[in-house]
């Protein structure tokens, strides 16, 4: 089992790094680097967002039953510059403290924001259930969005550009925490899509049940070929 350290800085600590980080993310992006480069040399965190605050930002303007389902998560930050993750199997989401100190302050949110959609495919019972079946109602929801997919712009250039270039991450699982992460406007969405996700997104209802899909979206060439648009 993964084991982390749980790290936090005090609200004074907090306060004055906030300051500091401002400050650092004002310089000219190379000073930026060399300063975050020697920051890191001392294992320096500047600023840590506090858990609670940080799942309410991340999730600031999506619906209430979202927002209350991410209250069932733990959440902490852990010993390390970048990354995170959340264990199904712990109830547990972990992301690296240096996320603010070393990439950008509102990263952490958008990376919290990434982390507890994951969380929401097993606690929201809609979309645990179709997880657990192997997703045919997401899958169905690709097959009919394919054909207007390239109809929306941002969508058809995130998925070339963005999601498809990282190959075995580009999975699924993966799909399903980024399209809320990354598209908090459903119209950005093709119409299928949207409303798949609008329970989570907008607060719209669920959707309507579907046939199955007829991909195995675990079959991850297969699911390459469905996404792209």
């Amino acid at each position: 089992m993964t084991t982390f350290r749980h790290v936090q800085l005090s609200p004074a600590r907090n306060a004055a790094g906030l300051v500091a980080l401002t400050s650092l993310e004002s310089l000219p992006p190379l000073l930026q680097r060399r300063a975050r480069e020697r920051l890191w040399s001392r294992h320096v965190f500047v600023y840590i967002t506090p858990p609670k605050r940080l799942v309410a930002q991340a999730l600031e303007g999506y619906p209430e039953e979202v927002q209350r389902l991410a209250r069932t998560v733990a959440f902490y930050r852990n010993d390390d510059r970048s990354g995170g993750g959340y264990w199904p199997e712990r109830n547990e989401i972990w992301l690296a403290a240096g996320v603010e100190t070393y990439e950008r302050y509102l990263q952490a949110r958008a990376s919290a924001r990434h982390e507890l959609f994951h969380h929401l495919a097993r606690a929201h019972p809609f979309y645990q259930e179709d997880e657990d079946a192997g997703w045919p109602r997401l899958v169905a929801a690709l097959e009919e969005a394919q054909p207007v997919a390239r109809d929306h712009s941002r969508y058809a250039e995130w998925i070339e550009r963005s999601f498809l270039p990282q190959r075995d991450h580009a999975n699924v699982v993966e799909y399903f925490a980024d399209i809320p992460t990354n598209f908090p406007d459903v119209s950005e969405l093709p119409a299928p899509i949207a409303e798949h996700f609008a329970p989570l997104i907008s607060g719209g209802p669920r959707p309507a049940p579907r046939r199955a899909g007829r991909v195995d979206p675990r079959d991850l060439p297969a699911f390459w070929d469905l996404i792209r648009p």
